[in-house]
């Protein structure tokens, strides 16, 4: 998650490996050369190391970016986060909160972003529907991937009190994720070869056809069999970058933590716009 707007990268990236990378920027409306420009001061401190959560440098991600995701990490003996870490803190920041235990450091990580574009004349309505005739009204225009994708995952229908679990409680979240990773594994083809290349590619097809569906001003959008499939991937992709490991998908807190349901059918209500009770401290 999912990840986005606050990108960090690997200062000592190549030249060439930028212009790699900047095509292939899952969750997130910047550019490298952009992101970059932004954080600047901050880049420093994203060296190499397992405590920032970033396992290898930009250019050795470029070698890996086709490879099962699952074999990488094995042979670094690291999980997929922080394998993948140099490309942005969507990945780096998970593996630092698996690490630590504690995904309040993933899901802080969008808090601002989230507060920024949830909240005014922007964030209208907007009606998707699905084949399976559900409809999910939601008010993210900037990155709707991400209702999409913790809605047809499930990861909104947590009521109140597992919401609150999941954020505070690592060890449930953990059971949560194996169980839904679990059932991937066994209903996903080709889980165990997915790669970050896969990831990506997806994440580009998907976040178009979301924004051409939102064109014109349209309060309401059609969802197709393939953009579901979509989310399933992207699910799978982050429950493989686990490694060899079993545990947390910190994506499954980010969502409980975001948004909730309210009282109309299919309405989703935000933590950004007040909403929903705030998980987090």
């Amino acid at each position: 998650m999912v990840l986005r707007i606050l990108l960090l990268i690997v200062a000592s990236v190549a030249e060439d490996d930028e212009a790699y990378l900047s095509c292939h920027l899952l969750q997130t409306g910047l550019r490298l050369s952009h992101a970059r420009t932004e954080t600047r001061t901050e880049s420093r401190k994203w060296n190499v190391s397992v405590a920032n959560g970033v396992c290898q440098s930009a250019s050795s991600i470029k070698q890996e970016m086709y490879k099962p995701v699952i074999n990488v990490s094995e042979r670094l003996g690291e999980d997929g986060w922080c394998t993948f870490g140099g490309i942005g803190t969507w990945a780096s920041n998970c593996a630092i909160a698996r690490h630590m235990r504690d995904s309040m450091i993933f899901i802080k990580t969008f808090e601002e972003a989230y507060n920024g574009y949830m909240n005014g004349p922007q964030a209208t309505p907007f009606a998707l529907r699905f084949p399976d005739n559900r409809t999910l009204i939601i008010r993210d225009h900037t990155y709707p991937l991400d209702d999409t994708y913790c809605f047809l995952n499930g990861w909104y229908d947590f009521p109140r009190a597992a919401r609150a679990e999941l954020v505070s409680n690592f060890s449930y979240l953990e059971e949560v994720s194996d169980r839904y990773c679990d059932h991937l594994a066994k209903t996903f083809p080709g889980y165990w070869n997915i790669t970050m290349a896969d990831l990506f590619h997806e994440s580009e097809s998907d976040e178009a056809f979301l924004r051409d569906i939102q064109k014109n001003g349209a309060d309401v959008g059609y969802a197709t069999p393939s953009l579901v499939d979509g989310m399933y991937l992207h699910a799978a992709a982050k429950c493989v970058m686990r490694g060899g490991h079993r545990g947390a998908v910190c994506d499954i807190a980010n969502c409980a933590a975001r948004a909730c349901f309210g009282a109309s059918p299919g309405e989703l209500l935000y933590t950004a716009r007040g909403e929903c009770e705030k998980l987090t401290k």
